[in-house]
């Protein structure tokens, strides 16, 4: 459940203070993107977008399948694991089988790794269509992975700590509730921002940005 974006080095090792900040992480190429927003950020997504956020809640592994078509135009030679964004280096096994069975790879991806698909779509659009990084989506999805790691955590001590069971079965549940609200809300953004905007062409010209501000 933990989502792939905002997940490098620097934000592992300065976690308590992710939490506080919007800014991107160092190593972010996204940094560099600007004049162009989000249709809607995620915080708002449900609200803007309420049918794709059902959609994303009740069947999100075959809405995951039906935004990475809509964000390859459906021209699925372009598929490629996570689109190379998890793990770029472990592909090479992986592409001869994408190339010759795009949309049978795309369905393992979407049902046995959902949240890298959902991650690598958003990115994908993202780095696509060079949209700036919204301060208060960093914090959404680094809660996120925070609470994905601390229910881990409590879960190997409860291994060897017959008393952390219980507390490590609710942590589990909230941070599997915490999972499906993010996840909707990244996939509502990211349909949204398709059904507006069905290619990167679609945009008008990119106009002098405010400078990035933290809240």
């Amino acid at each position: 459940g933990i989502n792939a974006e905002y997940m490098g080095t620097s934000a592992i090792l300065n976690m308590p203070e992710c939490l506080c900040t919007g800014d991107p992480v160092a190593e972010d190429p996204r940094m560099a993107y600007v004049g162009r927003q989000w249709e809607t950020s995620m915080m708002s997504a449900c609200c803007s977008n309420p049918a794709g956020c059902a959609l994303a809640l009740f069947c999100p592994c075959c809405f995951a399948y039906s935004l990475r078509a809509r964000a390859l135009q459906h021209d699925l030679s372009k598929y490629k694991c996570c689109q190379g964004y998890i793990c770029p280096q472990c592909l090479g096994p992986c592409d001869d089988m994408a190339q010759s069975c795009p949309a049978f790879c795309l369905c393992i991806e979407t049902f046995f790794f959902g949240s890298c698909a959902i991650s690598a779509t958003r990115m994908f659009v993202q780095d696509e269509r060079q949209i700036q990084t919204d301060p208060c989506d960093n914090r959404i999805i680094r809660f996120n992975n925070f609470v994905q790691l601390l229910a881990c955590i409590f879960e190997v001590l409860a291994i060897f700590i017959r008393s952390l069971r219980e507390l490590a079965r609710l942590l589990r549940c909230i941070a599997d509730i915490i999972y499906c609200m993010t996840q909707a809300c990244m996939q509502s953004q990211t349909d949204h921002e398709l059904s507006l905007h069905r290619t990167a062409q679609d945009y008008g010209p990119i106009t002098k940005p405010p400078p990035y501000q933290t809240f």
